[in-house]
């Protein structure tokens, strides 16, 4: 409660001295900011409430924020309360005591009379409203923040602060932020549209008959009368001039005198909604309200990737690197002041890197490139400062983070990326830049790799992730990969033909903010998509073991076995004695009793290894020995006994496929040699 006290009448301090005066702004702010972050998303979503919570309703914060954000005489309780600080600070005592005289502790530059200084205490103010209501929802505070609908409430709000009010509603209203154009659109006041519409209107016509010039002089409420005089004898005079008769010249100047009537006419009806209209404050007006508007949607997808906030934040990025660079007439007739353009423009490429954070996507690293302006006298260091922090947003970690999207990451980043950039290394007047420096605790290890238990190597693996509540098709990722801001993480699979399934549950993962790994082991016969990135060399899909080259160099990208390379080596095929010939092997030829040692060594290889059953190499070569043997009539009993024990556990086994499964304890085991 004193933090939230003292804090609220810091917003509007006034200098008691000289030496108090410089910074003013910038202490505001940051008194603004902290008395968010004491109280952040403390605010009721139904009513207008103290703000903060319970045990705050007597400060009546919301009363008092919004007087200092639309300023109005002070208020007397706050006054009084603020004197008697000011006079305990002096060194005075509650009756006057000896210290400091009146005269010193009064700032001698500085007289604000008894209004507040909206200049100063209503950035902090409108901020201040924006923290506390953080994803609120609550449309009546939201509405204390609206935007001026009259050009005659336009003259009396700094267009910087309709960028912030902006901004502030964006982070009340969290879940009516939509990631399209038309949503920043909609922010902009109706009144402001039209009128810019009306200058892009005709801006075009007059760059298609007089020029830019006409335009550029052309008064706020022109006389139709005047204009039609001065545009008939100039219209005349070019007729004698061009040495035509008297009645031809009457005849083409009652022409253009009716030509010039309608025109009039027309562009009276045109200018009947522009009477006292300040057209640079249209201008200025329309890039803050699109800057905000540009950095609310930046904040509420923050380290999202989402697409469609990326493509609309960069179709207003390509509009204002037009009105900066080109020279038509359009374009001079639509570009307000070049600091006011370079600010909303550094803040438009700080809200789209907000967006993609962390994805290095090359669009955008091109985008953002191309903003860059030279090194010269004219740029500002915040303009370096706001491009080469966009750049660095962008490959965030290296691609190995993101930015959260919780209210303290949110608060953060704001407080990081704040739209007023100092003018050089020492400027602090405006926003403190040791807190640019914030953005550190917003910043989330989200990366998700896969490692090879086998290899110990990082390998890509094709995932499944599955969002939580939500019904549609699950996400399709390939480690390495960022989990960014998408949703509720649920689960992940592996869906890889070439790697045993595996899953991770991602809820309680995910707490944690450090990378995850996932351990997975590969399948026999298959090479890594590094390797092999379209399974074309697969042990699956080579013909019978060989494709005519030796067993050694078939099995030799998929295992490091010594002793299996040695028995391809030794025992197989090395593909160079005779041309394979495809063989039609009948069903009751399957024993590869046919082919040669070699040929057989080679086939139960290529088997072994697809079915992950190495082991069973030597039983193969056993069996087949004791088969020839008996065909030669050299029998023995071991061998005997062990082919009977075979044919046993196999007729078992098709046995247990063709009836009801068996009792554990049946005298008819599938292994029984009976």
């Amino acid at each position: 409660w004193l933090m939230t006290e003292f804090l609220l009448g810091e917003i509007g301090r006034r200098p008691r001295s000289d030496a108090a005066a410089a910074g003013r702004e910038g202490y505001a702010l940051c008194c603004g900011l902290a008395l968010g972050l004491v109280n952040l998303s403390k605010g009721s979503s139904e009513s207008e409430g103290s703000g903060g919570g319970a045990g705050l309703s007597d400060l009546r914060i919301d009363e008092r924020l919004h007087r200092y954000v639309v300023g109005g005489p002070e208020d007397p309780e706050t006054r009084s309360k603020r004197d008697a600080s000011d006079r305990a600070a002096a060194g005075l005592g509650a009756g006057g005591a000896s210290g400091l005289s009146s005269d010193q502790e009064q700032c001698s530059c500085i007289f604000e009379g008894e209004n507040i200084n909206t200049d100063v205490s209503a950035p902090g103010a409108t901020l201040c409203l924006g923290l506390m209501y953080l994803q609120s929802g609550n449309k009546s505070v939201a509405a204390r923040l609206a935007l001026p609908d009259t050009h005659f409430l336009l003259d009396y709000v700094r267009p910087d602060l309709l960028m912030l009010r902006v901004i502030a509603r964006s982070l009340i209203l969290w879940d009516d932020v939509r990631p399209t154009s038309e949503w920043i659109d909609d922010q902009i006041p109706g009144m402001v549209k039209r009128a810019f519409g009306r200058m892009i209107a005709k801006a075009e016509n007059m760059a298609g008959f007089a020029g830019l010039a006409n335009f550029a002089n052309m008064r706020m409420n022109p006389s139709p009368h005047t204009k039609s005089s001065v545009d008939t004898s100039s219209a005349a005079g070019r007729q004698h001039a061009d040495g035509g008769s008297d009645e031809e010249n009457t005849n083409t100047s009652r022409k253009s005198t009716s030509f010039v009537a309608n025109a009039n006419h027309i562009e009276k009806q045109a200018d009947d909604d522009d009477t006292d209209v300040d057209r640079q404050a249209i201008r200025q007006a329309h890039v803050h309200v699109i800057a905000g508007a540009c950095f609310g949607m930046g904040l509420r997808y923050a380290g999202s990737g989402n697409e469609d906030a990326a493509a609309a934040i960069t179709e207003r990025l390509e509009h204002l690197i037009r009105l900066r660079d080109e020279s038509d007439a359009v374009s001079v007739a639509l570009k307000p002041e070049r600091p006011i353009l370079e600010m909303c423009l550094n803040s438009v490429a700080v809200s789209l890197a907000m967006v993609m954070a962390g994805t290095g996507d090359v669009g955008t690293f091109k985008l953002l490139r191309a903003i860059r302006w030279r090194c010269d006298g004219n740029i500002r260091y915040g303009t370096h400062m706001a491009i080469g922090s966009a750049i660095g947003l962008l490959f965030l970690g290296g691609g190995t983070c993101t930015l959260g999207t919780e209210p303290e990451d949110i608060a953060a980043l704001l407080l990081a990326f704040f739209p007023r950039f100092p003018i050089n290394t020492t400027d602090n007047q405006y926003h403190l830049q040791a807190l640019r420096h914030c953005y550190v605790l917003a910043v989330k290890r989200r990366l998700l790799e896969a490692i090879d238990i086998d290899t110990k190597e990082k390998v890509f693996v094709p995932l499944e992730v599955t969002l939580d509540g939500k019904s549609g098709a699950p996400m399709k990722l390939t480690a390495p990969c960022l989990l960014l801001n998408k949703g509720n993480y649920s689960h992940l699979r592996v869906m890889s033909e070439r790697y045993y399934p595996a899953s991770l549950d991602l809820q309680v993962s995910t707490k944690s903010d450090s990378n995850l790994t996932l351990f997975v082991k590969k399948k026999s016969g298959h090479l890594s998509y590094v390797q092999d990135p379209h399974a074309h060399r697969s042990l699956l899909v080579q013909t019978g073991g060989s494709g005519g080259g030796s067993a050694v160099e078939l099995i030799q990208a998929f295992t490091e076995d010594k002793k299996l390379l040695a028995y391809a080596k030794y025992l197989c095929d090395d593909g160079k004695k005779r041309q394979r010939k495809k063989r039609a092997v009948s069903l009751q030829d399957q024993s590869g009793l046919h082919l040669s040692f070699e040929e057989f060594c080679t086939e139960i290889l290529h088997e072994c290894l697809t079915k992950e059953k190495t082991e069973a190499i030597r039983l193969y070569i056993a069996l087949r020995h004791a088969i020839r043997s008996a065909e030669n009539g050299a029998w023995s009993v071991e061998s005997m006994w062990d082919i009977r024990l075979v044919r046993s556990y196999y007729e078992g086994i098709q046995q247990a496929r063709t009836s009801p499964a068996t009792s554990p304890t049946s005298p008819t085991s599938p292994t029984s040699p009976t």
